[in-house]
């Protein structure tokens, strides 16, 4: 049973979409998506490109703190098929691939992971500071304003927690040189050289505002892009704070493993903030849809750009000097 549940939890948020469209008017449904303003829409699909760049460049700018070098061109391309990897994998594992293709351009692995690790890490604090206003937009939902700060908090301090242990020297060594040998002793030497390919990368007050910045600006793009698509059904009644708020959530929540893309569980989401407002459920059901679209969007660029960018074996004679350090690490590391 055990083997299954992550397959079960999977299967949650789609459970919760098909519920929802088997009490919904379909005929209502498909009217709302039929009669959506184009011109939103379109926008909203055409500002991927500069989306995809401020993202870049908060990734190009960790992985030069981190010594790894890459020009801002491959990390475009990079990113966009990591969109794609990460759209079709569950919790957008599949982003960590990245590292992979740093890894086959002759970057050490375990700088290149924590890039990605601190690239999507910025991505989930912005949001989830951002999400407390969905999270109270929501408030109905939960049983105390208590619990809802609860929610916040936790969502908060423990990815900010993680960041800095990831991020700041001392506490990062900590962590793999003392504490997780402890659980993994065989392990220790992999660890040990992990912390000695990450020495150069640490907590600096410019780099973080610098980062949060670029994180604000990757930010404003999402919310501008999903605003367009409220603005594409005529759902003007909305207030823009709420806009953001429960768009912000649904990012979070579609990280977690109760879901597949989002399907169900961003729906839900839509479907409560919506209805106060006097908005039917399926007009949020059609919003969900356009949601979905710019899924779509990115998993269909990020394809084609792929066939740029393949994931090659290497040869094992070049994984063997990896190993000991001169290059790449090896798929020891993994």
């Amino acid at each position: 049973m055990k083997k299954y549940l992550p397959l079960l939890l999977r299967l949650l948020g789609p459970a919760l979409l098909i519920l929802f469209l088997a009490n919904a008017n379909l005929e209502q449904l498909w009217e709302s998506l039929r009669t959506a303003q184009a011109w939103p829409i379109a926008l909203s699909l055409l500002l991927m490109p500069p989306f995809v760049m401020i993202k870049s460049w908060r990734w190009l700018r960790i992985m030069r703190e981190a010594g790894l070098q890459l020009d801002f061109r491959t990390a475009c391309g990079l990113y966009t098929v990591g969109l794609f990897y990460g759209a079709t994998t569950p919790g957008q594992a599949g982003d960590l691939l990245k590292a992979v293709y740093l890894r086959e351009r002759d970057q050490p692995l375990a700088p290149a992971m924590l890039s990605v690790v601190l690239d999507r890490l910025f991505d989930l604090l912005v949001m989830a500071a951002f999400g407390t206003l969905g999270i109270f937009a929501l408030g109905r939902l939960l049983p105390s304003r208590e619990l809802q700060t609860a929610l916040v908090l936790a969502m908060a301090l423990g990815l900010a927690a993680l960041t800095v242990v990831l991020v700041a020297r001392r506490p990062r060594a900590w962590m793999l040189t003392v504490v997780l040998p402890r659980f993994a002793p065989g392990f220790t030497a992999t660890l040990n050289r992990w912390n000695s390919q990450l020495h150069g990368l640490s907590l600096r007050p410019a780099l973080v505002v610098e980062l949060t910045l670029l994180s604000l600006g990757s930010a404003a793009f999402t919310f501008l892009r999903l605003w367009l698509l409220f603005l594409a059904l005529s759902l003007d009644r909305v207030p823009l704070p709420v806009v953001v708020g429960v768009s912000a959530l649904t990012a979070v929540l579609q990280v977690l493993p109760i879901s597949i893309a989002g399907v169900g569980v961003r729906d839900a989401a839509l479907i409560a903030v919506l209805l106060p407002y006097g908005y039917t459920t399926e007009q949020a059901l059609a919003l969900s849809a356009l949601f979905l679209l710019i899924n779509v969007q990115h998993i269909l660029v990020g394809f084609i750009v792929s066939f740029w960018y393949p994931l090659t074996r290497r040869p094992a004679r070049e994984i063997d000097v990896s190993r000991d350090g001169n290059t790449a690490a090896g798929s020891s590391d993994m």
